[in-house]
This record gives C-alpha cells, sequence and structure tokens, in this order.
C-alpha cells in the first residue's frame, strides 16, 4: 500500500470513530414490572451540553421518545402508539428511559442517540429482556384451595 494510500486509511478511521462512541448495555423485568433502560451521557468535557436524545426500538427508524434540550423548557415526546408507558428520566451521567408497565412484547434492542454541540453522538444499545411470570392458577388439596404459581 503506498503511503498516500495508509494516509487515507487512516483518516477514515480516525473520522469514522470520532462520528460516534458505542455502548451495549443489558437490562431485564418482569412482565407487568418497570424496566429500566440506561443510555450513557458523560463526555469528557463537562462543559458541552445534550441537544438531543433520541430512543428506537428495534429496527425502526422513526423514534420511539425525544428528549429535546434546545431552548430553557426540555421537550418530551413519546411515540402515542406507546400508550403513555414510556417516560424519560435525565441527570448528569445518564438518561433513563422507563418502561411501566411491561409487556412481552417490549421486549427488543434499544437504541439511544445522543448528539451534543461540541462532542461526538453517543450511542447506547439496550437489549431488553422481558421474563415471563409463572402461571398463578388454584391448586387443590385436601385442605381445599390455594392460590399461587403451578
Amino acid at each position: 500500500m503506498s503511503s498516500a494510500g495508509f494516509l487515507v486509511v487512516v483518516l477514515v478511521l480516525l473520522v469514522t470513530c470520532s462520528v460516534a462512541e458505542l455502548a451495549t448495555e443489558f437490562a431485564e423485568a418482569s412482565d407487568g414490572s418497570t424496566a429500566t433502560l440506561p443510555c450513557r451521557l458523560s463526555t469528557g468535557d463537562i462543559s458541552d451540553k445534550i441537544t438531543n436524545i433520541l430512543w428506537y426500538r428495534g429496527a425502526e427508524e422513526s423514534p420511539i421518545y425525544k428528549y429535546e434540550a434546545r431552548g430553557s423548557h426540555p421537550q418530551h415526546t413519546a411515540d402515542p402508539d406507546l400508550q403513555n408507558r414510556y417516560f424519560l428520566r435525565v441527570n448528569e451521567q445518564q438518561a433513563l428511559l422507563m418502561i411501566s408497565p411491561t409487556k412481552s412484547s417490549d421486549e427488543s434492542v434499544f437504541h439511544c442517540k445522543v448528539d451534543f454541540e461540541r462532542s461526538p453522538t453517543k450511542i447506547t444499545h439496550v437489549n431488553l429482556t422481558i421474563i415471563e411470570n409463572e402461571y398463578e392458577g388454584y391448586i387443590g388439596s385436601s385442605f381445599g384451595y390455594e392460590r399461587g404459581p403451578v
């Protein structure tokens, strides 16, 4: 490879690496409980500010939740199909997407994209597993019926 070709490869790698930082997280919740999906916000620049936090589900192209931090009052917008079960809590280190109550259909890989004024975009992938509750029914015995896991 020529030195010019090597330089082009190095420049492409530098640009690609500075565009986004990636992280992978895992979360699980019982069916009907609250799931907490973390998204990292910290950068090396404490004076940098967040402009947007966008949450995506699976391969969907449109965000299911938007947090726009431009201006003096952040705007929260959730996909209306989520039936007000999704909400966001933001602190200095992370943005937590809360899902309550969870359903088995919530199980998916979620993607959080955070844009900053100066720092590179951060992307966090969160693999959410929903744990099915044990079936509850009635168990008969010589002492009568009891309710509990079957």
